[in-house]
């Protein structure tokens, strides 16, 4: 079981990821879109110090980029934030890992948008979301063992 089970004419795409995971991309993509001057994905890269297309690839759902601790770390700063937990939801998600069946509304991935309200308007739509079984959770985090 692969991280990106299949795309489709680069607009639907199947992902397993874990809710968490998927929770940080879109609130750093908020935060990069509600700062005083948008910051762009290669301007987020840079200022953590990485090459120009690493958030580009995390933000990116045909990547396996994901932030670690480090990096989270590093995204606080670069974005001027007062506590790490900023970057977390307030209560612990329901899901581990989930299969997203997304349809990506933007060939520019790096824009971010507001609704009327002031909601971010996400560069996606979820089309079908599965919780995956424990067999399935035990498949994923074995999968490189079974690589070698």
């Amino acid at each position: 079981m692969g991280e990106i089970l299949k795309m489709v004419d680069g607009k639907i795409v199947e992902i397993i990821i874990s809710e968490l995971d998927l929770f940080i991309i879109d609130i750093i993509r908020e935060y990069r879109g509600r700062a005083d001057k948008y910051i762009s994905q290669v301007e987020l890269s840079q200022r953590m110090g990485f090459a120009d297309g690493y958030v580009g690839k995390v933000e990116n759902f045909g990547s396996n980029a994901r932030y670690n601790i480090r990096k989270l770390h590093l995204v606080a700063k670069a974005l001027g934030l007062s506590s790490y937990t900023k970057l977390l939801p307030e209560k612990i998600l329901s899901n581990d890992l989930v299969l997203l069946r997304i349809q990506v509304n933007r060939r520019k991935n790096d824009t971010v948008d507001f609704d009327k309200n002031g909601n971010v308007i996400k560069n996606y739509v979820i089309l079908e979301k599965r919780v995956l079984t424990e067999d399935e959770v035990k498949l994923h985090n074995n999968r490189r063992s079974r690589k070698n």
